[in-house]
């Protein structure tokens, strides 16, 4: 279990130092589309730039930290501008701080899997165990489901939900604001804004789960022991039982590996309805707009925020070290024989 730690915890390292550099390259793209001057650099001022991210992103939860003011003199006269502090400049770009933008994106997810996970399970128990019209209905629906993205689901209950029947909002801010308006928000008002994402992310993955449970358990009903259950006349309950047990450690870990496709859906989804998360903060770091010329005439500038996408780089890859690390926890202490596997 230690070793695997470390493994994560060595990956975690280098995707942020490859995420970084990437970043610097994409940062001197967009300035040099702008008519910047840039410079090549090192290996060693890349790893700099890097480390100025990392401290850029853990300056964004510092709440004591003050602004800097620096004075430069030109033309006999005295200039001073000020730095601020890395939170302040997210709070003021943004308008949430980086604790709530954090805890948003992990409610989505939290209440989104606590619907794929029970519902998935044992929809894939019911068609993988005696197949009929629940095996049907899901042979059906993975191919369809797997082909169209989370955002495509949230349009789709956005046109239901919201334009028929005025249920939950298509902007989670807009919502806030107006609670806000009209007094104090409570929890519900946080569940109304956040009903469409969650079902729209749900929708999009629960048949993908159940599917893969379905598969786990058709592996596994050729086993010896499932066709003694059968033939000893086990009642259908007793029998998914065992089949989940056996089962769930497999899913445990198809769970893992797709924990970054449902939270890049969930990214998606926070920019399609508004919702200031992670994928929020992704969506505002890097854009275009338009600025008027000395001759009147429009044109394209570019911004991009690196600071901004490693951040939501160094939030990524901490959740999922998170998820690898609880999940692998869970898979030892279900089935320890993979552990004495992996130490002989």
């Amino acid at each position: 279990m230690l070793g695997k730690v470390a493994q994560n915890i060595a990956l975690l390292v280098v995707v942020l130092l490859v995420t970084g550099i990437a970043i610097q390259l994409a940062d001197d793209k967009v300035l040099s589309a702008r008519g910047g001057y840039t410079q090549e650099k090192s290996i060693t001022d890349m790893i700099k730039g890097v480390k100025h991210y990392v401290e850029f992103s853990v300056g964004l939860f510092d709440k004591d930290k003050n602004g800097t003011i620096v004075e430069i003199e030109y033309n006999g006269t005295t200039y001073q501008y000020y730095y601020p502090p890395p939170r302040e400049i997210f709070i003021e770009w943004l308008k949430i701080t980086p604790e709530k933008c954090i805890a948003i994106t992990i409610s989505i997810l939290l209440l989104s899997m606590a619907i794929i996970f029970p519902l998935g399970l044992y929809w894939g128990l019911k068609a993988g165990h005696k197949g009929g019209i629940p095996d049907r209905i899901l042979l059906l629906l993975a191919p369809v489901f797997s082909g169209f993205p989370g955002w495509f689901w949230g349009l789709m209950f956005l046109w239901v939900l919201w334009w028929r029947f005025d249920i939950g909002t298509i902007s989670y801010i807009n919502h806030i604001q107006k609670a806000e308006a009209h007094g104090s928000v409570g929890l519900v008002d946080h569940l109304v804004g956040l009903l469409i994402p969650v079902l729209a992310l749900t929708f999009a993955n629960i048949t993908i789960y159940a599917f893969n449970v379905r598969n786990l358990v058709k592996q596994e009903a050729h086993e010896g022991y499932f066709l003694v259950d059968v033939l000893k006349g086990l009642p259908d309950r007793k029998i998914r039982r065992k089949l989940l047990r056996t089962v769930f450690p497999a899913f445990l870990t198809f769970t893992s590996y797709n924990f970054l496709n449902l939270m890049i859906n969930e990214m998606a989804i926070e920019k399609l309805f508004d919702v200031p998360g992670i994928g929020y903060v992704l969506s505002r770091s890097v854009g275009k707009y338009f600025v008027r010329t000395a001759e009147g005439t429009w044109t394209q500038q570019f911004y991009f925020f690196g600071e901004g996408i490693f951040f939501v780089a160094l939030v990524m890859t901490i959740l999922y070290f998170i998820n690898s690390t609880v999940m692998e926890a869970l898979y030892l202490r279900l089935d320890p024989r993979r552990e004495v596997h992996e130490e002989a």
